[in-house]
């Protein structure tokens, strides 16, 4: 994308013209996403009526939420031309992004990922550099945020975040945060954006929307453009290349400049001295800093769409099966609300009614029989509309693919064992399998950020741990200088950034933690693990266990390990 103004006022003018076009453009999508929301709260709006539903069966929520997955998908990397170098650097990325999985609030994370998928359509990931972030003395560090598709703009037309000139991300913050983070004076805070028109309340202006526009200029690379109303917040047009803060006077960095009238101003820097001293191979040498070239954001899609950026709702799906339940539902209170028991009394009867039980006796008269009481029954049958809307719910699990099994219900038709229940589930699961192939190719892209994101700016090695398949913890650390390559042809060193990322199926939770904790149990029977009487196989086995996080297997693990010492024998 080119833009001709570098006035800083022509700049926040274009920008906010080219948001204010893609917002418009986007306000049909704004739309089906806010009607689908409602849809999933329970709204009691009916499609081409004025009149609501006054009661509410909310099928969609039940469906949503009984699809939602706690599995984290675990990383994995590979080479695309082995080596045993590579190998290793493939494992060292593993071992990074599993690594930013425990220490952020990924399990938050997923939990908004998942409802936001279903009931969108899909989710934005914003996965960035943070220069403020320190963790354990090492400064830098990766940002992410699962955000609602409310808050992301795309670029009219174009459905591949990979083909976009540009996209904008919506952000609310508070005019102290322009102060601190943007260095803002206090008295140009008002020229910002409010989140909400100004009613008289004072908190209103407190809270401000802030727009932040990725794009990639003429040369493809990418650029970062922050405002709030008439205010800009940062202009960064090579946002990824390496900068510096150096005196203007002297040309020395801002921490070593002895000027006593520094004239400190950023200054992009292109290469770095690298001087490996000590490790095989050495390497001296300038070698260009690596620049990400990807947009710090991610789209998972629920399922597939023509012509969509994000995949189909599923609310979408069971909207019409939604607002017939509504109609019927509401049918069933109107006709119970009308019900009722009318008593007959003889027209000279000396009693009086009311809707109070047992607040009156009946005295007969000499000669008068009971036969002159009676009652009508006004109670309807509901019966029919009751199965309609049951088979209205059958219809849309259906639509979706889930199965009283995959909820959990017990039918009750047959008299099975729990190996046949449960491969019930699994093949209802596979229905689903296309949901879990966008969720996993979502992290698998994460991933890819972290890592270019991690090969550019981690400046200090990353210290990490890790837990082998025995058990034990071991000490590892992330290098950005272990990627470093030789092209001999071009006689020039490079970061080397070609690694295929996937998920590793069996390194997560992906399967039910039950029908792992029986397949571990029915191989150590079968002997696979060894001999099942041996210590050495029992602790195998509750290492497996532990993996699967079987309770309590911990102790049994540190139980046999010690069994194993006083043996003499050694650990496995």
């Amino acid at each position: 994308m080119r833009i001709e103004n570098t006035n800083k006022a022509q700049r926040l003018e274009f920008f906010k013209d080219l948001y204010k076009c893609a917002e418009n453009s986007y306000a049909t999508q704004r739309d089906a996403f806010e009607r689908a929301m409602k849809q999933y709260k329970g709204s009691t709006e009916i499609d081409g009526s004025d009149e609501a539903a006054i009661t509410v069966r909310n099928i969609t929520y039940e469906i949503v939420e009984s699809q939602v997955s706690s599995a984290i998908p675990s990383p994995k990397a590979d080479a695309t031309s082995y080596s045993e170098k590579r190998g290793r650097n493939a494992t060292s990325i593993e071992h990074l992004c599993r690594s930013i999985r425990k220490r952020l609030p990924f399990d938050e994370l997923n939990d908004l990922d998942e409802r936001y998928t279903y009931v969108y359509g899909g989710s934005v990931w914003y996965v960035d550099w943070d220069n403020e972030s320190e963790y354990m003395g090492e400064v830098g560090g990766v940002r992410i945020e699962c955000l609602s598709p409310l808050d992301f703009i795309p670029q009219p037309n174009i459905y591949n975040i990979d083909d976009m000139d540009y996209c904008f991300l919506k952000f609310i913050s508070t005019r102290s945060e322009l102060t601190r983070r943007y260095g803002i004076p206090e008295d140009k805070t008002s020229l910002a954006e409010y989140e909400y028109e100004y009613d008289g309340a004072v908190d209103v202006l407190d809270t401000v929307k802030i727009v932040t526009c990725f794009y990639r200029d003429e040369n493809g690379e990418i650029g970062r453009f922050i405002f709030s109303g008439d205010l800009i917040l940062s202009d960064l047009p090579r946002y990824y290349t390496r900068k510096k803060r150096i005196c203007l006077s002297c040309g020395e960095d801002e921490e070593i400049c002895l000027c006593k009238h520094k004239r400190i101003s950023s200054a992009e820097v292109e290469c770095e001295h690298v001087d490996t001293y000590g490790t095989e191979p050495h390497i001296e040498a300038d070698i260009p800093y690596y620049v990400p070239h990807l947009f710090p954001i991610v789209i998972r899609k629920n399922t597939s769409a023509e012509k969509q950026l994000f995949g189909q709702s599923d609310c979408d799906f069971i909207r019409p099966e939604q607002q017939a339940i509504n109609k019927l539902e509401s049918r069933i209170l109107k006709k119970l609300l009308r019900a009722g028991i009318t008593p007959i009394v003889p027209e000279d009867a000396s009693i009086s009614l009311n809707n109070s039980v047992f607040g009156q006796v009946i005295k007969m008269k000499p000669g008068e029989s009971a036969a002159q009481y009676g009652k009508v029954d006004t109670t309807p049958d509901i019966s029919q509309d009751i199965a309609a809307a049951e088979r209205l719910y059958d219809h849309a699990k259906r639509v979706i693919g889930i199965s009283d099994a995959f909820q959990g219900v017990d039918t009750g038709a047959l008299a099975e064992s729990g190996y046949a229940k449960q491969l019930r589930i699994n093949q209802a699961n596979g229905r689903l399998e296309s949901k879990k192939k966008m969720k996993h190719t979502a992290y698998a892209r994460i991933d890819r950020i972290i890592f270019s994101l991690y090969l550019a700016f981690a400046d200090e090695p990353r210290h990490l741990s890790y837990k082998d398949a025995y058990g034990k913890i071991h000490e590892s650390e992330f290098s950005r200088y272990d990627f470093i390559e030789y092209d001999a042809k071009r006689d020039k060193y490079f970061y080397d950034d070609s690694y295929l990322f996937s998920v590793d199926l069996n390194g997560g939770n992906e399967y039910q933690r039950e029908s792992l904790w029986q397949r571990n149990l029915e191989n150590l029977k079968a002997g696979t693990l060894g001999d099942p009487t041996s210590p050495a196989t029992l602790l195998r086995y509750w290492q497996c266990q532990e993996r699967a996080h079987y309770p309590h297997a911990r102790e049994n693990v540190e139980y046999f390990s010690d069994m194993e010492t006083v043996a003499g024998g050694e650990t496995v």
